[in-house]
């Protein structure tokens, strides 16, 4: 024996959406054309029957009257006209007679129509019972209430062959069910050709998302499309433009990355051929020490290109809470961390906390660098014996990070460029790589956060100062994560 491929195994076969449709159209309608068949029955059988069983009540208020005018105990004699209409013609069957007492014996007719037993002495109530009478199928009328002239109740009964009403119940079938066997897969067929042209969108989207290039990521035209496949391009071009963005920024970064590390790069690769061709020990030393500055310097840039790319990569339209925490704790911790830089530059960093605790939703790490960011900026820009103060606090609906410093400030025109990548104030020697606001912005956009620049607090003449807060909407964050 051949084994099969272990692809063919395990291959999936996925049924098409107009086999899907059929299927719940045709089946359904299969099974209401099924009960209908059985009610069709049921009403061609009454109208069958309904003739049929008027005629057998006049043949039965017939035999009643001819009995009435006689003595049931005595040999009972029909009149001719009688003994006419009973018997019929040609095309029309004999109908079979009996009179029975009050007991159910048999005083005239014929001795072999079936009566049931549980007859009922209702008067002027004509009964019908469908039997058999030698093997035949016969329909039965019968009537209690007759009183011949001697004034004895008795029971008067007819009968006659089913033949005729089968007939005419087959024939009212063949006439409701044939029209029905024609229409349904006339039906049947029209609804696939019509659901076949319907579903043609569908193939011409398909071929038309088949000829695209991998490269091609512009939106899918929905002009021809129905509304019922709107929402689904509509999804789809969401998708390209969310694939397009973070294509988009994986680009930015690598061609950030090339220009931004060019110039550190070529200066650590001079200093080492300083040192190749340096015999001073003490020179020696000022290298190594300009090494270490252009790398220490190349590795912050590196990572603020990679913190960049991260907050680019965001989904700004999925949630992206984890777990609640403490603004004011995070705000604290962080601005510990940079106690010791700023003794090095002789510089005062202090923090102003909050009241109570600060409770938010977000990403505690993106949060965590843009205060970094933020308070590095401050450090960077502000002159030794500066002041540089990190707050958090809240408002009514808010919570918010503020940082303030005695620095330069930022001029009003250029407040607009200061969150490009890579802008830099003219004039202004601070070393720097343009990307700390970016990253701010970045982070806030993804929060929702809203950035805004304030008139210093401890504003000095000669230091107009900056003094930047970010405000986050604590009511609208937690809104979107539960």
């Amino acid at each position: 024996m051949f084994a099969a491929p272990p692809n063919s195994r395990h291959k999936k076969h996925h049924r098409t959406l107009l086999s899907r449709i059929l299927f719940w159209m045709i089946v359904p309608l299969f099974i209401m054309w099924s009960v209908a068949i059985v009610i069709t029955y049921f009403i061609a059988q009454n109208i069958a029957n309904a003739p049929y069983d008027r005629t057998l009540a006049s043949h039965l208020r017939l035999l009643r009257h001819e009995v009435e005018r006689q003595q049931i105990h005595t040999k009972i004699k029909l009149s001719d006209s009688a003994y006419t209409i009973l018997e019929g013609d040609t095309e029309q069957p004999a109908t079979i007679w009996q009179i029975l007492d009050a007991n159910g014996t048999v005083m005239a007719g014929n001795t072999e129509i079936s009566v049931p037993d549980n007859w009922t002495y209702d008067i002027d109530q004509i009964r019908y019972r469908n039997t058999t009478m030698n093997h035949r199928s016969v329909r039965v009328a019968y009537e209690w209430g007759g009183r011949d002239r001697n004034g004895v109740g008795f029971l008067t009964v007819v009968a006659e062959p089913g033949e005729e009403r089968a007939t005419l119940q087959q024939e009212i079938l063949t006439g409701m069910l044939t029209p029905q066997l024609i229409i349904l897969p006339l039906a049947a067929m029209l609804a696939g050709l019509g659901l076949t042209q319907g579903l043609e969108p569908l193939s011409m989207l398909q071929e038309h998302m088949r000829r695209r290039k991998p490269s091609d990521l512009s939106p899918i035209r929905d002009d021809l499309a129905p509304a019922e496949i709107v929402p689904l391009i509509a999804a789809m071009n969401n998708v390209l433009r969310r694939h397009a963005a973070s294509i988009e920024s994986q680009h930015r970064f690598v061609a950030n990355a090339a220009h931004q590390l060019k110039t550190p790069l070529a200066g650590i690769r001079t200093q080492c051929e300083l040192a190749l061709r340096e015999k001073d020990p003490e020179n020696m030393t000022d290298i190594l020490q300009q090494l270490l500055t252009g790398s220490q310097r190349a590795t912050r840039l590196v990572n603020q290109l990679l913190v960049l790319a991260h907050a680019e990569s965001f989904d700004h339209a999925a949630p992206y809470a984890s777990a609640a925490f403490d603004l004011n704790e995070l705000a604290e911790s962080c601005t510990l961390s940079w106690v010791d830089k700023a003794i090095a530059r002789q510089i005062d960093l202090g923090f102003d906390a909050a009241k109570s605790a600060l409770p938010i939703f977000g990403n505690r790490i993106m949060i965590n660098e843009l205060l970094n960011n933020l308070i590095e900026n401050a450090l960077l820009y502000t002159p030794r014996h500066g002041q540089v103060t990190v707050r958090a606090d809240e408002t009514e609906d808010s919570v918010y990070l503020e940082v303030e410093d005695s620095g330069p400030g930022i001029p009003l025109e250029s407040r607009a460029k200061v969150f490009d990548r890579f802008f830099r104030i003219l004039g202004n020697e601070a070393e720097g790589s343009g990307l700390g606001l970016s990253i701010v912005q970045e982070v806030a956009e993804h929060h929702h956060a809203h950035i805004q620049f304030l008139i210093p607090e401890n504003r000095q003449q000669a230091a107009p100062g900056t003094r930047l807060r970010v405000t986050f909407p604590r009511d609208n964050v937690r809104r979107e994560t539960t």
